[in-house]
C-alpha cells in the first residue's frame, strides 16, 4: 500500500485498484471540493458584504460631509444675520432716544402754545398785571393819569 495525501491505494506492478479505495478517494475529494466552494462562497459573501458596508459608510461620510459643509454654512450666515440683528437693536436704540428726546421737544415747545392759548398773550398779560396794580388814589409819578375820567 502507498499513500499519498492520506489517501491509500494499492499498488501493484500489474493489475488495477481496488474499487473501494478508487471510491473513497472519489468521495474525499467530493467532500474536500464541496467544503472548499462552501468557504469560497462564505468569502464570497463575506466580501460582498464587507464591500456594502464600506460602500455604505463612504455614503454616510458624504452625506456627513455634506451636512457639516451645510452647518458651517447655515453657522456662517447665522453669524452674519446676529450681526445685523445686533446693529438693528443699535440702531433701534438710537432711534428710540432720539424720538424720546423729539417728544420731550415737542411738549417743551407745546407747553408756551398752550399758555398763550389759555390766558392772554404775553403783552397783554403785563398790561394788565399794571393796570390790576394801578392804585388810582396814588399820586406818585403816574398819578396824575385817571382812568375814570
Amino acid at each position: 500500500m502507498k499513500q499519498n495525501n492520506g489517501d491509500f491505494f494499492r499498488s501493484v506492478r500489474f493489475g488495477g485498484f481496488r474499487k473501494e479505495d478508487v471510491m473513497r478517494y472519489i468521495e474525499q475529494q467530493e467532500t474536500k471540493l464541496h467544503a472548499q466552494a462552501q468557504r469560497l462562497d462564505e468569502q464570497e459573501l463575506s466580501l460582498r458584504t464587507q464591500r456594502r458596508l464600506r460602500f455604505e459608510a463612504q455614503r454616510q461620510f458624504r452625506l456627513a460631509r455634506r451636512r457639516d459643509s451645510a452647518a458651517l454654512e447655515v453657522r456662517g450666515e447665522l453669524r452674519e444675520l446676529r450681526q445685523l440683528l445686533e446693529e438693528a437693536r443699535g440702531l433701534a436704540g438710537e432711534l428710540e432716544q432720539e424720538n424720546m428726546h423729539l417728544r420731550r421737544r415737542i411738549r417743551l415747545l407745546e407747553q408756551p402754545q398752550r399758555e398763550e392759548q389759555e390766558g392772554l398773550p404775553f403783552d397783554q398779560l403785563t398790561f394788565r398785571l399794571f393796570l390790576e396794580d394801578w392804585d388810582e388814589d396814588d399820586e406818585s409819578e403816574f398819578g396824575y393819569l385817571s382812568m375814570k375820567e
